[in-house]
């Protein structure tokens, strides 16, 4: 089967049954990502007959990145009226910034003992103490510590979509609901711009990005293309109000600052966020655009768990413990730390002694974001998209009934009890 084929039926299959799932079962249940990673990985290069095979999908490779650019893009434009309210913003940055980091430093003390260093990655060596037999060296490598700020962005990511279908089937509101929905949003653009750096920063060498800049002149590039791509944008618009064109007006935007991110070696995810961050803060079109790219958020979602089942491949004997520790530290942190800064920050403002539990569903952007980082650095992609799926899968058997019993405990809902067959969504 010829590569655009297939990617014809993936897109066809991505936007009828997430039309139908959008129409007809989301208003009933929390709708899950799991089963499209199970139908990436079925056709994907690790089960026969191998719909897609490994030169598929690099072909598929500029398709891909004009995904991440869109998730990007649709996260960006929600962030305008979240920066609104002051302690949401504290909370949500706070809580995030302590998972991504205790994450990150948990799976960088396992990755320097269980992984090999990419090639070409510098290495650094501190002496901690040293006794007559013994000494205590602190070892580091580049390469494992941008993996780990990537496994600590996916881990600190939660899903506002979740919130929103649970909020919408509870008809839950009020400070609670707001703080889970606001906090979310921000955990994603906190992971976006992390591994966005991190990659930038690793990319920025001549074998990488093919044109010899600097770390500092790489990242400026970076935001540059973001910033000029959404001003275009907005001037292309200007008065525009037929929503045909400024769909094809977006699509344009996303492709160019997606095509220019790839070539430099960047971030397509990063170079969008700053693309629509940018048209969020100067269009007039705001409002209208997330109306009509809202619609597109389940064949969006729906592409992307499918690239990641399909590029997921299966790591081997103590590199497991990637995932494990993930889950567990991410379980731990996020439940602790939610907690108190929200104690710290806002403690007349939110009641709920278990807030943290709401915020555990992970969503697509976990995914893209392991996606777009195994693109950028395929020594690791096995490592990354096991450890974040894994996340991802596990997180799915409990996220929804602890988002339930937040809302319950905080006395937000009308309902008392969501149907049994709630699950997460993307």
């Amino acid at each position: 089967m010829s590569v655009t084929i297939l990617l014809v039926l993936v897109v066809i299959f991505s936007f009828a049954f997430g039309h139908l799932l959008t129409r007809y079962v989301s208003r009933y249940i929390a709708l899950s990502g799991a089963e499209y990673l199970l139908v990436g990985l079925l056709i994907g290069p690790q089960v026969p007959p191998r719909l897609m095979t490994h030169d598929s999908l690099a072909l598929l490779e500029p398709f891909i990145a004009l995904l991440l650019g869109l998730v990007g893009f649709v996260v960006a434009l929600h962030t305008r009226d979240v920066f609104r309210n002051l302690r949401i913003t504290m909370v949500g940055l706070v809580s995030a910034t302590f998972v991504l980091l205790i994450v990150a430093g948990a799976m960088l003390f396992l990755a320097d003992r269980l992984l090999v260093p990419a090639p070409g990655s510098l290495h650094f060596e501190w002496e901690i103490f040293r006794t007559q037999r013994h000494a205590l060296v602190l070892t580091l490598s580049t390469s494992h510590l941008w993996m780990s700020l990537a496994l600590g962005a996916a881990a600190c990511v939660a899903s506002p979509f979740v919130i929103d279908s649970a909020a919408r089937m509870l008809k839950a509101s009020g400070p609670v609901t707001e703080l889970l929905h606001g906090s979310a949003t921000l955990s994603q653009v906190l992971a976006v711009i992390v591994v966005g750096v991190a990659a930038t920063t690793a990319r920025s060498t001549d074998t990488a990005t093919g044109v010899g800049l600097s770390a500092g002149m790489a990242l400026l590039t970076a935001v540059v293309v973001g910033v000029i791509c959404g001003l275009l944008f907005t001037l292309f618009i200007g008065q525009e109000k037929d929503a045909v064109r400024i769909f094809l007006a977006t699509a344009g935007a996303v492709i160019f600052a997606s095509g220019v991110g790839t070539a430099l070696g960047l971030s397509p995810l990063f170079v969008n966020l700053v693309a629509g961050i940018t048209v969020a803060l100067t269009s007039r079109h705001t409002q209208r655009l997330r109306d009509e790219l809202d619609r597109l958020q389940h064949p969006l979602f729906v592409l992307i768990m499918i690239f990641g089942g399909a590029l997921w491949a299966p790591v081997e004997g103590w590199v497991w413990l990637l995932p494990i520790f993930y889950i567990a530290v991410r379980y731990a942190v996020r439940r602790a730390f939610t907690r108190l800064t929200v104690r710290v920050v806002a403690p007349s403002h939110v009641l709920s002694p278990r807030i943290g539990l709401g915020l555990l569903s992970q969503g697509t952007m976990a995914v893209a974001i392991g996606v777009d980082f195994s693109q950028r650095f395929p020594h690791y992609s096995a490592s990354v998209l096991t450890t974040v799926l894994a996340g991802t899968l596990v997180s799915d058997l409990w996220s929804a009934r602890s988002l339930r019993s937040v809302l319950l405990d905080a006395g937000e809902s009308a309902h008392d009890s969501l149907p049994a067959s709630t699950r997460r969504a993307s």
